[in-house]
């Protein structure tokens, strides 16, 4: 049975890795006994999801919210080679098409990946990352950019944001208590 606790977003870039940053943030989510949530994906996604999976005598699971394979994302079908990354424990599949990378389809991945974190670390990204930043943003759910100051410098500049682990550990520790 699945244990209840608290789901962590992290969403962020399907280029780049950032695997300093989405290593230290896995393990922490991982220690801390929460569930992780990602958009199941490349670059960013697959480096948190590893951290969590790998750390040891962890209690959460790693979910993936990921498209339907064959999907177009800006007119290049999605495949199952980068979807769903090779860390994912439970996959959610999710319609996605190219009017919701485009913002035209409010139900999108991105919004069900908002909804479903009770609370979201962003690592650096691009239009993706940053819709999801609008959503959470607009649902009034704890957000954290977590990353280098100039990677966000298109973000919202009234967001929490920090570069160092410590500063997510204590996020954590205000919004969901601790534990």
């Amino acid at each position: 049975m699945l244990r209840k606790a608290p789901v962590i977003g992290v969403m962020g870039s399907r280029k780049e890795a950032w695997t300093d940053y989405a290593s230290a943030l896995g393990q922490l989510i991982a220690q801390r006994g929460y569930h992780l949530l990602t958009g199941a994906g490349p670059a960013a996604m697959t480096a948190v999801a590893k951290a969590f999976v790998e750390t040891p005598d962890r209690n959460g699971v790693c979910l993936g919210v990921y498209p339907i394979l064959g999907s177009s994302y800006k007119g290049q079908a999605l495949s199952a080679e980068e979807f769903p990354n090779p860390y994912i424990e439970v996959p959610l599949v999710v319609p996605l098409d190219a009017r919701s990378q485009n913002d035209a389809v409010p139900y999108s991945r991105n919004l069900l990946n908002v909804m479903t974190a009770h609370a979201l670390v962003f690592l650096p990204g691009s239009h993706g990352t940053k819709n999801e930043v609008s959503y959470a943003l607009m649902m009034n759910k704890p957000i954290m950019l977590f990353g280098p100051d100039a990677a966000f410098a298109t973000f919202p500049q009234d967001t929490l944001r920090s570069d160092h682990i410590k500063h997510v550990e204590q996020f954590f520790d205000q919004v969901l208590g601790v534990q």
